[in-house]
């Protein structure tokens, strides 16, 4: 598991919201006791001194007052970010449907799906490389039909109960930085999912891989560097495949 903690979970929004005011209740408490005797000076018994008194203890409050005001206002300050209900909070499978399928296109850009003989050869290769509810597929290029140049990856909710339970419990970012640093890529970067949503990371080190997850699905497509390819046109392609797979 690459992380312990979700930070993009409801729990944890919470927490981030709860944590600073419950720092700035316990400050307030010992801000308060222990300024007591000094807000409340010592009782005089001659006349004149009772003003001065009463008016020095009153100055003191106004400073324990302003005092807790502050401590109030750097806690909402803290927590302000996380009080507003964002998309990029919340389990991944609250975000949409769950009962999705995915179905390669027998096309992608200019590239088109192997089938046959061909992908069974490659899929037997790939056999323990992936859990067993992944789906693997493979596109090439009229010009060399036998050599992959693209690969995708995917699994979805609706076939893997283990996978539903951790889009259940996991947002989508949590999902997609696990999927990439299980593919070793430590400089992945964000890119826009395109219409089928969700969140979508891409980098590489001997491969270009762009991951994606949504609410039903995770997945990614990827190239060996030596296909030429680069990141934006990986992620480009990874859009082009989720929208016409994704149903």
């Amino acid at each position: 598991m690459f992380a312990a903690v979700d930070t993009h979970s409801d729990a944890y929004q919470a927490g981030q919201v709860l944590a600073p005011f419950i720092l700035a209740a316990i400050a307030l408490v010992i801000l308060w006791t222990a300024t007591r005797k000094w807000r409340q000076p010592k009782p005089v018994t001659i006349p004149e001194d009772l003003d001065a008194t009463a008016k020095l203890a009153r100055e003191r409050t106004r400073r324990v007052v302003i005092g807790t005001v502050v401590i109030v206002v750097a806690a909402t300050a803290m927590a302000a970010p996380y009080m507003h209900r964002s998309d990029d909070f919340g389990s991944a499978a609250s975000k949409g449907p769950t009962n999705l399928t995915v179905t390669p296109p027998a096309t992608l850009s200019s590239y088109r799906l192997m089938t046959g003989a061909q992908a069974d050869r490659l899929n037997a290769q790939m056999a323990g490389k992936l859990p067993k509810h992944y789906a693997v597929v493979f596109y090439t290029t009229a010009s060399k039909p036998t050599q992959p140049v693209l690969e995708v990856f995917s699994d979805t909710s609706t076939t893997d109960p283990q996978l539903a339970q951790e889009l259940a419990q996991h947002s989508a970012a949590y999902e997609n930085t696990d999927l990439m640093a299980g593919a070793h890529i430590t400089d992945a970067k964000d890119f826009n999912p395109g219409s089928a949503g969700g969140k979508m990371q891409c980098g590489k080190n001997n491969v270009v891989l762009c991951g994606w997850t949504d609410s039903g699905t995770i997945g990614g497509l990827l190239t060996n560097v030596t296909s030429g390819l680069n990141i934006q046109q990986i992620a480009s392609l990874t859009q082009e495949f989720r929208a016409a797979a994704e149903h």
